[in-house]
C-alpha cells in the first residue's frame, strides 16, 4: 500500500479524532494535509475495500450500563437467521452471532445485552426469548471488562528500523 494511505490509516485509527465533531479535519490536521486530500483518499480506500466501515466503541459500564451479558441462545436452525434479525434490532443489543453449535454447548445465536440493573437485563432477556420464540438460554455475565479495543493496521512498532 502506498506509504500516504499507511499514513492516513494510522491517523483514522487515533481514538481521539473520533471524539470531535469533524474528525477528517482532526486527521488533515494531525498529517498536515488538506481536508480534500484525506476525504479523496478515504473515498478511493473505501471503494477499494481497503476501509470498510468508520465506527465507535463504548465502553458499555461508561455509558452508563451496569449489568452487560452475552445471552447464547438454542433457537431451532431453519428460524436462526430471522430469530438474529429480530433480536439484533433491539436497542440494548449491541452485538449479535450466529454460530455453530458445539458438542455440550447446544447454543447457536450469541448477543450481548446491556441494562442499567440486573432486573433491568432480566426484562431485556424477557423480550429477546419473545422474538426469538426460544427459552432455551444460556446467561453469561460480565464480571470485570479487561479490554475492549479496535485491531491496529500498520504499527510503526513493527516498521525496520535504520541502523
Amino acid at each position: 500500500m502506498e506509504k500516504r494511505n499507511i499514513e492516513l490509516v494510522r491517523a483514522l485509527q487515533n481514538e481521539e479524532i473520533f471524539l470531535t465533531e469533524r474528525p477528517f479535519h482532526e486527521a488533515a490536521t494531525l498529517l498536515g494535509w488538506t481536508v480534500e486530500e484525506v476525504l479523496q483518499r478515504v473515498r478511493g480506500l473505501k471503494e477499494a475495500g481497503v476501509i470498510r466501515r468508520f465506527g465507535a466503541a463504548l465502553t458499555p459500564r461508561n455509558a452508563g450500563f451496569k449489568s452487560n451479558s452475552m445471552i447464547a441462545w438454542d433457537v431451532p436452525d431453519l428460524r436462526a437467521e430471522e430469530a438474529g434479525s429480530l433480536m439484533s434490532e433491539h436497542p440494548r443489543v449491541s452485538h449479535c452471532y450466529i454460530r455453530p453449535r458445539f458438542e455440550g454447548f447446544p447454543f447457536n445465536i450469541y448477543t450481548m445485552v446491556h441494562g442499567n440493573s440486573p432486573e433491568d437485563l432480566a426484562r431485556i432477556v424477557d423480550e429477546l426469548a419473545a422474538l426469538a420464540a426460544s427459552s432455551s438460554y444460556r446467561a453469561l455475565h460480565s464480571l470485570r471488562e479487561f479490554k475492549k479495543s479496535s485491531p491496529v493496521y500498520y504499527p510503526k512498532a513493527l516498521e525496520p528500523q535504520d541502523t
